[in-house]
């Protein structure tokens, strides 16, 4: 049988690791300016205006309700989504590899999580790292448009 592992960018948000399908990444952005905006729902952390594209910076800690306070640097890292529609991309604290992750590493979402976070995650990884959390690229990007 042949091997379905497929590679995957990690990296750590808040508390939790994430991680995305290398063909669902775009590309990362380090050291971006994000502008903050008044009376956005708490998971949207901003704007940023990356080579003359604005794309909506999405905060999967937030939408995942986990943690209510959270403080952003006035420059972050953000992680863009192939996703249909208004650009997207997830803050990420910290880039951490890529690895690969065989199908038999795959979970399937608790059905006993709360609704907010089965409502954007995909699947859930057993990995070197511990558990990692897979969003749920077309979920996300529907919140945003």
């Amino acid at each position: 049988m042949a091997d379905q592992s497929q590679e995957y960018i990690v990296w750590k948000s808040g508390s939790r690791h994430f991680a995305l399908e290398i063909i669902h990444c775009r590309e990362i952005f380090r050291d971006i300016p994000l502008t903050p905006l008044p009376h956005a729902p708490a998971f949207l952390c901003g704007l940023a205006n990356v080579r003359g594209s604005v794309v909506a910076a999405v905060d999967l800690e937030r939408l995942l309700e986990k943690q209510q306070k959270r403080t952003y640097a006035e420059r972050v890292t953000l992680v863009r989504l192939r996703s249909p529609g208004y650009p997207v991309a997830v803050l990420a604290d910290e880039i951490l590899d890529t690895l690969f992750v065989a199908a038999q590493q795959l979970e399937d979402v608790p059905a006993n999580l709360a609704e907010a976070e089965d409502s954007c995650l995909r699947k859930i990884a057993r990995t070197p790292l511990g558990l990692v959390l897979i969003p749920d690229v077309e979920k996300i990007a529907k919140k945003i448009n």
